[in-house]
């Protein structure tokens, strides 16, 4: 045993085995668990299910930032459920409400099999049109379409 400040020792013994615990297991934790994110500065406004064949299968999740007047859509899939596309669509309705446009577009032209998004859009004092899509296996599919999810 070496004698230079047999404390301090003996705290560096207890704190090691502490510091390789939590590197192992920050290590197993996969990359994707957070999941998709719109940033730090927007806040949920909504989440809408979406279903296949009475059952949820995803969801769609509607962010805002007031401080700059865009907002954020994404759709996720539920759960460890195997997808064959999700697709997303968000777009900005007219003041009256009654006409869309400014449309952004996710997972359209690839199968993404987890979730689609995030897309953005500048919608300060008016409505968002969105559809999201969720394809289980190629033939059996849900959707959420013409939602006025948010008006910010």
């Amino acid at each position: 045993m070496i004698k230079i400040g047999g404390r301090a020792l003996r705290l560096a013994a207890v704190m090691l085995p502490t510091l390789t615990l939590t590197t192992v297991l920050a290590s197993t934790t996969p990359a994707s668990a957070a999941g998709p994110s719109c940033g730090s500065k927007y806040a949920l406004r909504s989440t809408h299910s979406i279903y296949v064949n009475s059952k949820v299968r995803g969801y769609l999740k509607v962010y805002y930032n007031s401080s700059n007047g865009y907002n954020c859509a994404l759709a996720v899939r539920k759960g460890s459920t195997s997808l064959y596309s999700i697709k997303l669509k968000l777009c900005v309705y007219n003041a009256a409400r009654t006409t869309y446009g400014n449309c952004k577009y996710d997972g359209y032209s690839k199968r993404n099999h987890w979730y689609s998004g995030p897309l953005y859009v500048y919608a300060r004092h008016r409505c968002l049109y969105v559809k999201a899509f969720i394809n289980t296996d190629g033939a059996h599919k849900g959707e959420l379409t013409g939602k006025k999810v948010h008006c910010g």
